[in-house]
């Protein structure tokens, strides 16, 4: 969207517009003892995380939000997880938009996951948990259903270099799983610009 003749309107400006400048208006500050490249800061991460809401998600957050101003006279900025999780509400976030996934799988962990043979399954977690399997059990979760889809895709495949049929649903569960590793190569080939290791 062009803001004049010659500048266009980034996401960020976006939702600077429809939503941070508005309560900002209405009150909405930081406490005194955040700096003001601190505040700039949060403030640009909280636009980054809400550019996937439309302009009428936008709206309707800036509208619930203006009650949940944190402090006694309720005119701090709400806690990241507060404003993240209101928004959800309003307009599911789409999983492959959460940079803390395309920051995982381009980083040292995506790598692994890939040697591991468990990008599919890693990507099924987030799409379960919107987080990382980091803990013990969350591994063994990820490991347990790859190997069941490791298996799986070997017997189709065996199947077919036989020249045996497969039932329709085989065929359209593997070429959603092969489809599914292509995309996740992808996200594990984009490690320009990570600087955040996600181990």
């Amino acid at each position: 969207m062009a803001m004049d003749g010659d500048t266009v309107e980034t996401k960020r400006d976006r939702v600077r517009r429809l939503l941070l400048n508005p309560l900002k208006a209405d009150g909405f500050r930081f406490a005194k003892g955040v700096k003001a490249e601190d505040a700039q800061t949060r403030l640009d991460r909280m636009a980054d995380d809400l550019a996937y809401l439309n302009d009428d998600g936008l709206i309707a957050l800036r509208i619930s939000l203006r009650t949940k101003g944190e402090g006694s006279a309720r005119c701090f900025w709400p806690m990241p997880a507060t404003v993240l999780g209101l928004a959800e509400s309003f307009q599911r976030r789409p999983l492959d938009e959460l940079p803390q996934l395309l920051r995982w799988f381009a980083s040292a962990a995506g790598g692994a996951a890939l040697l591991g043979d468990r990008l599919v399954a890693e990507y099924w977690f987030w799409t379960m948990h919107k987080r990382p399997p980091v803990k013990p059990m969350d591994k063994k979760i990820v490991a347990d259903k790859a190997a069941d889809w490791r298996r799986r895709v070997e017997l189709a495949e065996d199947r077919i270099q036989r020249g045996r049929t497969i039932p329709d649903d085989d065929v359209q569960w593997l070429e959603w799983y092969r489809g599914k590793v292509t995309y996740v190569e992808g996200l594990v080939g984009n490690r320009a610009g990570v600087t955040e290791d996600a181990a």
